[in-house]
């Protein structure tokens, strides 16, 4: 029974105290100067609210205290908001060369509103073209990698396999890269995240379920390094 509930243990999904300390782990490599940084704005947070609740109440001693207690709690969650939008644009930056990088997104999308899968739901072999799911509010998103002609047309290929299941609903895809033809991985999540609503919780659902028919193919698993698990941007992404 032990066993069991270690490995049961085991194949849980980070917390949220997990990921954020993941992130700051990285963060200390990847961008040394996201602390000072975040300490300084904390700090003139705690400063100027501090400041201002004092000449609010007339600098009399029981506001400045109450004050001051609303300056420590805002400055300290400033700080932490200022590190997870570092660690993620970090993140972002870190693998936006690398094979899978969509992954990254999907599971920033996929712990809001989306359900999909962090596997890539067709490649091209030859090339390492990527073409990665979700369904959520607008749709069905397509998110492509790789070469730009033939993970265009296996982009295509997958919406209209898509529109034969799930005829009707909207079928949005996307190009990633780092050059001009297609969208930075930095901005990919901007670009889904804008799209109009179109779908309910409901038939969020019943389109996953029609969509589930196409993922009996044996997907490649994300290369080695990737692992969007325990390097995944927050939930908090703007």
């Amino acid at each position: 029974m032990a066993k069991d509930k270690t490995n049961t243990k085991t194949d849980k999904a980070p917390g949220l105290f997990k990921q954020f300390g993941d992130q700051v782990r990285f963060l200390k490599d990847a961008d040394p100067k996201a602390f000072p940084l975040a300490i300084a704005v904390g700090v003139l947070v705690f400063i100027l609210l501090t400041i201002l609740g004092s000449v609010l109440s007339n600098f009399s001693f029981l506001g400045i205290i109450i004050w001051a207690i609303l300056g420590i709690a805002a400055g300290y969650l400033t700080c932490l908001l200022f590190l997870t939008r570092r660690a993620n644009a970090a993140i972002f930056k870190r693998y936006e060369t690398e094979p899978g990088r969509v992954s990254i997104t999907v599971g920033t999308l996929t712990r809001r509103a989306y359900k999909g899968s962090n596997q890539p739901i067709a490649i091209n072999a030859k090339t390492k073209d990527m073409v990665f799911r979700v369904v959520g509010p607008a749709g069905v998103v397509l998110m492509g990698e790789g070469a730009k002609t033939s993970t265009k047309a296996l982009l295509e290929d997958e919406r209209r396999k898509v529109q034969r299941v799930a005829s009707g609903v909207t079928v949005h895809t996307f190009y990633c890269s780092q050059d001009s033809d297609g969208i930075p991985l930095t901005e990919l999540h901007k670009k889904v995240s804008k799209l109009k609503r179109t779908l309910n919780r409901s038939e969020i659902a019943a389109v996953q379920n029609r969509l589930s028919a196409l993922d009996t193919r044996f997907g490649m698993p994300i290369p080695k390094g990737m692992d969007p698990a325990k390097m995944r941007a927050s939930r908090r992404v703007q």
